[in-house]
Protein backbone atom coordinates (compact mmCIF):
# COMPACT_ATOMS: atom_id res chain seq x y z
CA UNK A 1 0.00 0.00 0.00
CA UNK A 2 1.17 3.70 -0.75
CA UNK A 3 -0.16 6.61 1.45
CA UNK A 4 0.55 10.53 0.22
CA UNK A 5 1.36 12.02 3.54
CA UNK A 6 -0.44 15.23 5.03
CA UNK A 7 -0.46 17.11 8.38
CA UNK A 8 -2.78 16.27 10.51
CA UNK A 9 -4.27 20.02 11.58
CA UNK A 10 -7.35 18.78 13.48
CA UNK A 11 -5.33 17.63 16.25
CA UNK A 12 -1.79 18.64 16.22
CA UNK A 13 -0.88 22.11 15.19
CA UNK A 14 0.81 23.16 12.17
CA UNK A 15 4.08 23.93 10.92
CA UNK A 16 5.41 27.38 9.00
CA UNK A 17 8.85 29.01 7.87
CA UNK A 18 7.84 33.16 8.24
CA UNK A 19 8.58 34.49 4.28
CA UNK A 20 10.46 36.89 6.38
CA UNK A 21 12.73 34.37 7.67
CA UNK A 22 13.06 32.50 4.49
CA UNK A 23 13.75 36.13 2.86
CA UNK A 24 16.09 37.34 5.63
CA UNK A 25 18.14 34.18 5.95
CA UNK A 26 18.10 33.07 2.22
CA UNK A 27 17.62 36.30 0.48
CA UNK A 28 14.71 37.88 -1.53
CA UNK A 29 15.00 35.10 -4.39
CA UNK A 30 14.96 32.65 -1.85
CA UNK A 31 12.41 30.62 -3.89
CA UNK A 32 14.69 29.68 -6.48
CA UNK A 33 16.93 28.08 -3.72
CA UNK A 34 14.06 26.00 -2.78
CA UNK A 35 13.84 24.80 -6.01
CA UNK A 36 17.22 23.18 -5.92
CA UNK A 37 18.00 19.76 -5.32
CA UNK A 38 20.08 20.14 -2.68
CA UNK A 39 19.81 22.58 0.52
CA UNK A 40 22.66 21.64 2.54
CA UNK A 41 24.90 23.96 0.86
CA UNK A 42 22.71 26.69 1.82
CA UNK A 43 20.79 25.79 4.71
CA UNK A 44 21.41 27.36 8.34
CA UNK A 45 18.75 26.74 11.46
CA UNK A 46 16.19 28.88 10.99
CA UNK A 47 13.59 30.06 13.34
CA UNK A 48 10.19 28.16 12.75
CA UNK A 49 6.88 28.50 13.88
CA UNK A 50 3.55 26.65 15.06
CA UNK A 51 0.19 27.48 14.88
CA UNK A 52 -3.49 26.56 15.30
CA UNK A 53 -4.79 26.00 11.44
CA UNK A 54 -8.06 24.14 13.07
CA UNK A 55 -11.30 24.14 11.88
CA UNK A 56 -12.48 24.51 15.75
CA UNK A 57 -9.20 26.58 16.55
CA UNK A 58 -8.66 24.40 20.13
CA UNK A 59 -5.49 23.11 19.13
CA UNK A 60 -2.44 23.16 21.36
CA UNK A 61 -0.29 20.32 20.73
CA UNK A 62 2.54 20.41 18.78
CA UNK A 63 3.24 16.97 16.23
CA UNK A 64 6.14 14.42 16.79
CA UNK A 65 6.23 14.81 12.66
CA UNK A 66 4.49 16.84 10.12
CA UNK A 67 5.17 18.34 7.08
CA UNK A 68 6.33 22.04 5.84
CA UNK A 69 3.96 22.37 2.87
CA UNK A 70 3.26 19.26 1.30
CA UNK A 71 6.54 18.72 0.54
CA UNK A 72 9.10 18.53 3.15
CA UNK A 73 8.89 16.20 6.32
CA UNK A 74 9.52 18.21 10.15
CA UNK A 75 10.06 16.24 12.61
CA UNK A 76 10.75 17.00 16.46
CA UNK A 77 13.79 15.68 18.30
CA UNK A 78 12.63 12.65 19.36
CA UNK A 79 11.29 11.59 15.76
CA UNK A 80 14.54 12.60 14.57
CA UNK A 81 16.24 10.09 17.27
CA UNK A 82 14.07 7.31 16.20
CA UNK A 83 14.09 8.04 12.55
CA UNK A 84 17.41 9.67 11.46
CA UNK A 85 19.52 6.53 10.40
CA UNK A 86 16.67 4.56 8.63
CA UNK A 87 15.47 7.99 6.58
CA UNK A 88 18.76 9.57 5.89
CA UNK A 89 18.87 7.38 2.15
CA UNK A 90 15.67 9.91 1.44
CA UNK A 91 17.00 13.04 1.98
CA UNK A 92 19.08 15.45 3.71
CA UNK A 93 18.52 16.58 7.60
CA UNK A 94 18.57 20.44 8.19
CA UNK A 95 18.37 21.47 11.51
CA UNK A 96 15.50 24.41 13.00
CA UNK A 97 14.50 26.07 15.82
CA UNK A 98 11.02 26.42 17.48
CA UNK A 99 11.66 28.88 21.27
CA UNK A 100 14.75 27.13 21.52
CA UNK A 101 13.59 23.63 21.33
CA UNK A 102 15.47 21.86 17.93
CA UNK A 103 13.42 20.33 15.32
CA UNK A 104 14.80 18.88 12.02
CA UNK A 105 13.61 19.20 8.08
CA UNK A 106 14.08 16.23 6.15
CA UNK A 107 14.45 17.67 2.91
CA UNK A 108 13.44 14.78 0.74
CA UNK A 109 15.61 13.97 -2.54
CA UNK A 110 14.11 10.88 -3.31
CA UNK A 111 12.12 10.81 -6.61
CA UNK A 112 10.82 8.37 -9.08
CA UNK A 113 9.86 8.90 -12.52
CA UNK A 114 7.12 8.80 -14.98
CA UNK A 115 8.02 4.91 -15.21
CA UNK A 116 7.44 4.24 -11.59
CA UNK A 117 3.44 5.50 -11.95
CA UNK A 118 1.03 2.91 -13.62
CA UNK A 119 -0.85 3.48 -17.04
CA UNK A 120 -3.86 4.10 -15.29
CA UNK A 121 -2.99 7.15 -13.85
CA UNK A 122 -4.44 10.66 -15.40
CA UNK A 123 -3.04 14.13 -15.16
CA UNK A 124 -3.74 17.84 -17.09
CA UNK A 125 -0.85 20.02 -17.27
CA UNK A 126 -1.90 23.65 -17.69
CA UNK A 127 -0.13 25.82 -20.24
CA UNK A 128 1.25 27.76 -16.93
CA UNK A 129 2.62 24.54 -15.65
CA UNK A 130 0.23 23.80 -13.18
CA UNK A 131 -0.36 20.36 -12.68
CA UNK A 132 -4.16 18.49 -11.77
CA UNK A 133 -3.45 15.00 -10.93
CA UNK A 134 -6.93 13.10 -11.31
CA UNK A 135 -5.87 9.62 -10.69
CA UNK A 136 -2.46 8.08 -9.46
CA UNK A 137 -1.28 4.77 -8.87
CA UNK A 138 2.20 3.56 -8.47
CA UNK A 139 3.99 0.46 -10.63
CA UNK A 140 4.34 -1.77 -7.28
CA UNK A 141 7.72 -3.12 -8.05
CA UNK A 142 8.88 0.54 -8.99
CA UNK A 143 8.21 1.94 -5.48
CA UNK A 144 8.72 -1.41 -3.71
CA UNK A 145 11.75 -0.49 -1.73
CA UNK A 146 11.10 2.82 -0.91
CA UNK A 147 9.92 4.56 1.95
CA UNK A 148 9.53 7.50 1.46
CA UNK A 149 9.66 9.58 -2.44
CA UNK A 150 8.27 11.90 -4.46
CA UNK A 151 7.05 11.60 -7.99
CA UNK A 152 7.97 13.20 -11.33
CA UNK A 153 4.50 12.93 -12.03
CA UNK A 154 2.87 15.47 -9.44
CA UNK A 155 6.31 17.44 -10.15
CA UNK A 156 7.41 16.73 -6.77
CA UNK A 157 4.20 18.43 -4.79
CA UNK A 158 3.61 15.49 -2.08
CA UNK A 159 5.52 12.83 -0.54
CA UNK A 160 4.44 9.06 -0.80
CA UNK A 161 5.13 6.13 1.79
CA UNK A 162 5.03 3.08 2.26
CA UNK A 163 2.68 0.77 4.29
CA UNK A 164 6.62 -0.12 6.31
CA UNK A 165 6.94 4.18 6.78
CA UNK A 166 3.37 4.12 8.07
CA UNK A 167 4.47 1.24 10.58
CA UNK A 168 7.71 2.60 11.63
CA UNK A 169 5.81 6.04 12.55
CA UNK A 170 3.36 3.77 14.36
CA UNK A 171 6.00 1.71 15.96
CA UNK A 172 7.66 4.93 17.80
CA UNK A 173 4.46 6.18 18.66
CA UNK A 174 4.76 9.31 16.42
CA UNK A 175 1.83 11.67 15.96
CA UNK A 176 1.02 14.22 13.55
CA UNK A 177 0.61 12.33 9.96
CA UNK A 178 -2.35 11.02 8.28
CA UNK A 179 -2.03 8.55 6.05
CA UNK A 180 -4.12 9.22 3.05
CA UNK A 181 -4.99 6.57 0.46
CA UNK A 182 -6.32 8.90 -1.80
CA UNK A 183 -2.89 9.39 -3.93
CA UNK A 184 -5.01 12.15 -6.11
CA UNK A 185 -6.53 14.18 -3.82
CA UNK A 186 -5.50 17.67 -2.95
CA UNK A 187 -6.34 17.20 0.72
Amino acid sequence: MIYKLRFDRSRFLSFDISPDVLEESFGTDYFSLLEQAQWETFWQPLPVEFFDDSDKHNVTKPPDVTLWFTDQLVVNQRAYEALKDTLSPYGEWLPLQCEGVPYWLLHITRSTGMDAVDSSSVRTVEESGYIDVKKLQFNPAAVKDLLLFKSEFDDGKNIFCSDEYRKLIEAHTLQGLVFSEDLASIF
